[in-house]
């Protein structure tokens, strides 16, 4: 009996603290929540819409008048509608009858379908009125036609003719002769650098001891035609000169294992000329 008295002594000593321990709590939740109402509001962010697409202006049409050729105009075969197709055609033309433009611009243009412009177009061919000069390209460019306003004409005249002017090339065609000439100008380049650092490393031989005294015409001309070179008017007169510079056999023999013998004799004349002065 006395133990449990002591039990319910001391239960009743906890609850203060208990109490007390159940304040400080709440007290700590309230400046908590005072706290997180004292921060701003969160806000809702909305993403921009997508940008459109950037589209391109579309080009000013510039057309004013178009060139046709007059025998159409008394040509009993051809039909109204095909004279329109080539009328169409002459009108994205340059002054050398030459277009690129597309069957389906041409369809627009006119209100048909681009199937019934290749059905007047090969007609028109057929006719004599307009020819291909090259093939189109699926996805990459249109097919280069010619309008044919005189046929003892060829196209290749027409731009030539008319190029004075205005440059009536095509553009495949202006691609293709900037390639070649890029080419040209790269080959020419490479060929005059091996050219001159071959002739270098032949001069910087060690050369063998000559006899004392000058090689004369005659001998170089010899030893030239040893190695099978035919001693022209031009290739005389700088032998000549290289003789009178005091070249010696080697240099001579060097000169005709080369290609180009006469431009070997050049360097070396040039090269004496100035280990003269």
């Amino acid at each position: 009996m006395g133990t449990q008295n002591l039990q319910i002594q001391q239960h009743q000593e906890s609850l203060p603290g208990a109490l007390a321990r159940i304040k400080r709590g709440s007290r700590v939740g309230q400046a908590k929540s005072g706290d997180a109402a004292a921060l701003p509001s969160p806000q809702r962010f909305q993403l921009p819409n997508p940008l459109d697409k950037i589209k391109k202006a579309p080009l000013q049409d510039k057309r004013t008048y178009c060139v046709i050729p007059s025998r159409i105009l008394s040509d009993k075969t051809v039909r109204p509608t095909q004279i329109k197709v080539l009328a169409a055609f002459a009108s994205y033309a340059n002054p050398a009858g030459v277009t690129w433009v597309g069957l389906k611009r041409v369809g627009q243009d006119l209100g048909i379908s681009g199937q019934a412009v290749h059905k007047h177009l090969t007609i028109l061919k057929n006719r004599g009125y307009i020819e291909e000069i090259s093939k189109a390209f699926a996805r990459e460019k249109a097919a280069t036609r010619r309008i044919i306003y005189d046929s003892d004409i060829s196209a290749d005249d027409a731009i030539s003719i008319n190029s004075s002017r205005e440059d009536c090339r095509p553009p495949e065609q202006i691609r293709k002769e900037e390639a070649m000439a890029r080419k040209k100008k790269e080959a020419t380049v490479t060929e005059k650098i091996l050219y001159e650092d071959r002739s270098l490393h032949n001069m910087m031989q060690p050369q063998r001891v000559e006899e004392p005294g000058k090689l004369t015409l005659d001998e170089a001309i010899r030893v030239l035609g040893s190695y099978a070179v035919n001693v022209n008017e031009s290739l005389l007169r700088w032998l000549e000169m290289a003789c009178e510079l005091g070249a010696s056999r080697s240099m001579i023999e060097t000169c005709g294992r080369e290609a180009d013998p006469v431009g070997a004799v050049k360097v070396l004349v040039t090269r004496l000329d100035r280990a003269c002065r």
